[in-house]
């Protein structure tokens, strides 16, 4: 966070210096305490809690440093299953219909929904993919098609302990797009591809940092 110093007219704000970025960047001003807020306060007739404005001149290599996916200096990039996972865990019952399903997915927005266990005893997943390919390209109707027939089984389980190289290369070796994760015995979150992959466009990858021994 960097601290610069300002002029405040009741109604705008006047930099008295130049931030330290680099073009066009939005930066946020926060009034948290003290005389600028005070004033600001007394101005308006009411607390000012954030200003945003735009800076023209600045931010060329900022930009190109965010869209490289480079990560903050003042955000950790994660490095395991359990920072990133989905934590709110939709399920069905196995013998709910497709029609069912696909309303969940959609009231939801995921792509996905565990089915729950049947007389095997495994839990399974339908996918986006299930319906086309079983549903829609079979020609079928999904109100006639129960979930129990489109779920894959059994699910690829993954803890929450494990690295995101180590479920990156088990998603490869396995062909598949998502793991459930499960600790002590209990399914906890769902971990996707797509996860993964916002973890590397937002902050970037490079080797991850040395166990402890």
């Amino acid at each position: 966070m960097f601290t610069v110093r300002g002029r405040f007219d009741g109604k705008t704000i006047e930099l008295l210096e130049p931030p330290p970025v680099d073009e066009e960047t939005f930066v946020l001003v926060t009034f948290l305490e003290g005389p600028l807020e005070t004033a600001a306060a007394r101005e308006s007739r009411r607390a000012v809690s954030v200003a945003m404005f735009s800076l023209d001149r600045y931010a060329g290599p900022l930009k190109q440093r965010l869209r490289a996916g480079q990560p903050s200096a003042d955000a950790p990039r994660p490095f395991t299953v359990g920072e990133i996972m989905t934590r709110k865990v939709i399920s069905v019952a196995p013998d709910a219909t497709a029609a069912e399903a696909i309303h969940i997915m959609n009231k939801h927005g995921i792509t996905s929904v565990l089915v729950e266990p049947d007389a095997s005893g495994e839990w399974g997943i339908m996918t986006m993919r299930d319906v086309l390919q079983k549903i829609v390209a079979a020609d079928r109707s999904p109100e006639e098609v129960a979930v129990n027939e489109l779920a894959s089984r059994p699910l690829v389980y993954v803890s929450p302990e494990m690295s995101l190289r180590d479920c990156s290369k088990l998603m490869i070796d396995r062909n598949i797009r998502r793991a459930a994760v499960r600790e002590r015995d209990r399914i906890v979150g769902i971990i996707s591809d797509t996860d993964i992959f916002q973890v590397v466009e937002e902050r970037g990858w490079g080797p991850m940092p040395p166990t402890e021994a």
